[in-house]
């Protein structure tokens, strides 16, 4: 090729809280962010050496060259998911380019053959692509990039580079796969960077250097990856404003969606969006989060109802809470969303203070729990009713059940819809009756828990039309 191609490396501004948040509970907020800063500088300076190549920064913030010394050409990423900003980045580049290839700066230290063997593979193929051994990619590299190319791609799941790879070739592209390599998002991808780096196998001098300074926080305790699970029945009015919110929380490994059956465009929704994945189960929360379970691959199970978004430090929660090996599960505190009630006030303080008293939780705290614990316990009784409650007890046969101080936020539509303090009598009247041994089976023909299915009222955020 006569002309230089373009290298295109994707990196996140370096903020405390917003960057590297799976490795937060090893490093702190600050750590975190200076690591990713360590990354980019030795992204930056490796990838500097190729001659063959025009090397530009592609990020939200074009203060980001700061931290390279002014010597970044910046180019915005812009809007949308990861595939409507690498369209737009790569088709820039391809504007005056032969060829653009595409990196994160998740992968410091990435050997340079791969790059090489890209470079040599465009002068023969469309497409090139570095698979991750988390199911994502690594490198991307394209002679041309249609409109569209990346629509429908799952994002940050375990099938989105096969998926890819699918698209591409449905796009008529030829492509090259190149060999595995790893991003560096957890504290067992840290590890595995830390040995390469001591085994002087890849360079990357100031991640090295971090590390090394950091070394007393590192162990062979790594994060759970967690899986949430949401359990749904014509949700939605409420179901995309909560993945949504779900899709902006970096350390969550998966969502999936049990549907139970949805007629209220639900189910045609979920098959239009592209971040969460869907399971079909008869009608029952017991039978959903149990198809939820199933089909999780995380080793924390989230269960989060459809109409509950999570605190912004939830990861970092969960990830003290289970820190300890004889811990088995947990839940959150809750808050209503929207509404100064001092009614609903004082009904969240309530369920605080009981979940306190007595290590036990609702569905709508946020219920989780270690997957191994989970199928130890035999998963979630198939009962219409307090199926939470009793998930809650089996959780405690297998080890601690903690109560965090963070709050789920909570929609007050149950209450709202039958009277706050009437609902509360009765969910109280209900109890009683089943700690007295009333079977669910007959409390469930006494009340019916669904959510109202209204309009979303003042009390509750719009939701969103979709999420990509």
């Amino acid at each position: 090729m006569k002309q230089r191609g373009c290298i295109c490396l994707f990196a996140k501004p370096p903020v405390p809280g917003r960057v590297k948040t799976r490795l937060i509970p090893v490093l702190g907020s600050d750590g975190a962010a200076e690591l990713a800063t360590a990354f980019l500088q030795d992204s930056w300076m490796a990838f500097s050496e190729f001659p063959w190549a025009q090397l530009v920064l592609a990020s939200t913030d074009e203060t980001l060259q700061d931290r390279l010394g002014n010597r970044a050409e910046v180019w915005l990423q812009g809007e949308g998911n990861l595939g409507a900003r690498l369209e737009r980045v790569l088709g820039r580049a391809l504007q005056d380019h032969p060829f653009a290839i595409a990196v994160g700066a998740d992968s410091p230290g990435l050997p340079q053959r791969f790059l090489d063997e890209a470079r040599v593979a465009l002068t023969r193929v469309d497409a090139v692509i570095g698979p991750s051994d988390d199911g994502g990619f690594y490198l991307l590299g394209l002679r041309r990039c249609p409109k569209g190319l990346f629509s429908g791609i799952p994002w940050s799941a375990p099938t989105t580079c096969l998926e890819t790879i699918a698209k591409l070739q449905a796009a008529g592209l030829t492509v090259h796969v190149l060999d595995n390599w790893f991003d560096v998002d957890t504290a067992e991808d840290l590890q595995r960077l830390r040995a390469l780096l001591t085994a002087k196998q890849i360079e990357a001098p100031n991640t090295k250097r971090l590390l090394e300074a950091y070394a007393g926080n590192l162990s062979d305790d790594t994060p759970l990856r967690c899986s949430v699970i949401i359990p749904a029945l014509n949700e939605r009015k409420y179901l995309p404003q909560t993945l949504l919110a779900l899709e902006k929380q970096e350390w969550i490994h998966e969502v999936i969606v049990a549907d139970g059956g949805s007629t209220d465009g639900t189910r045609e929704w979920l098959a239009a969006q592209t971040f969460a994945r869907v399971v079909d189960e008869p009608a029952g929360k017991g039978n959903q989060l149990n198809a939820g379970a199933r089909a999780a691959t995380g080793e924390v199970l989230l269960f989060l109802h459809a109409d509950c978004r999570l605190p912004p430090e939830a990861g970092d929660s969960i990830a003290s809470a289970l820190r300890s090996q004889d811990a088995a599960g947990g839940c959150f505190g809750v808050r209503f969303t929207a509404n100064k009630s001092r009614s609903l006030q004082v009904v969240a303080a309530g369920i605080n203070l009981r979940a306190r008293l007595t290590a036990a939780a609702t569905g709508d705290q946020g219920i989780f729990v270690r997957r191994k614990a989970f199928e130890r316990i035999g998963g979630c009784p198939d009962w219409p009713l307090f199926e939470d409650v009793e998930l809650v007890r089996r959780i405690k046969t297998a080890g601690k059940f903690a109560v965090l101080r963070s709050k789920l936020a909570v929609s007050p539509r149950r209450h709202l819809a039958r009277g706050v303090f009437r609902t509360v009598l009765l969910i109280y009247a209900l109890r009683v009756a089943y700690w007295f041994g009333v079977s669910p089976f007959t409390l469930k023909k006494w009340f019916d828990d669904a959510r109202p299915q209204a309009q979303p009222s003042a009390e509750v955020e719009p939701a969103p039309e979709r999420v990509s």
